[in-house]
């Protein structure tokens, strides 16, 4: 008897095992896979103790490294409203995109948010919440609107250490979307942040980009390289 209950349960495991790794290759055969680079450069400028200004220019490759999919320049303003425990933001983004079929899309996005962080002995962790609004030029419905949500927590090895190793994830939420409101993509973010100076840094980081709403979803993977520098 006892030997008939445990040949079932083999079976029942075995059986368990033929279904979830059948699940797992139907889920992962749904889904497309791409990569690329992200290559940035940011400007930034302390005018007075409350009020910022920085420029951006990126530009961006996908489809394995292979194709040219964005050049897009960045103007942002911050204002302090308390330290640098609460800030608001705006943003202005001009994006010329190149579409799957090789054509040029046309955006123009506005941002409007709040971030905030604060900083432990050896732990920094900062949040942004901003409402996001994108105009593109000959499209049939404008605009396109979404609520992004990011936190980002940084290890601080020491004061004397040059490298700030961090994590990040963003979900990006529609505001307008046909047939209901969901979450579209999330972004997973592994990096680090290396002092050249009192002025100058180096950012590396790995992008994973879920796209939920796509059919089938989407894995992007992103490496990303950035120059900044503070006036």
């Amino acid at each position: 008897m006892n030997r008939i209950i445990m040949n079932r349960f083999v079976c029942f495991r075995i059986t368990l095992v033929i279904v979830f790794v059948a699940v797992f290759f139907n889920r992962v055969s749904a889904v497309e896979f791409d990569s690329g680079m992200m290559f940035g450069i940011t400007v930034q400028k302390q005018f007075t103790k409350r009020f910022g200004a920085q420029v951006q220019q990126n530009l961006w490759i996908n489809q394995n490294f292979t194709r040219y999919e964005r050049y897009m320049p960045i103007v942002g303003l911050h204002y302090s409203i308390w330290k640098n425990y609460l800030k608001a933001n705006v943003y202005y983004y001009y994006l010329n995109q190149q579409s799957e079929t090789g054509s040029r899309i046309h955006r123009q996005r506005y941002q409007l948010g709040l971030s905030g962080g604060y900083t432990f002995t050896h732990l920094s962790v900062s949040l942004l919440s901003r409402f996001e609004s994108t105009y593109t030029r000959n499209a049939s419905r404008n605009p396109n609107n979404k609520w992004r949500n990011r936190a980002q927590f940084s290890y601080i090895v020491s004061r004397q250490c040059n490298w700030k190793p961090f994590i990040a994830t963003e979900i990006f939420n529609t505001l307008n979307r046909l047939g209901g409101n969901a979450t579209e993509r999330v972004w997973y973010e592994i990096g680090a942040e290396c002092s050249l100076d009192k002025s100058m840094s180096i950012e590396l980081k790995l992008r994973e980009e879920q796209m939920l709403l796509t059919s089938p979803e989407k894995l992007n993977t992103f490496l990303g390289v950035a120059y900044k520098v503070k006036l």
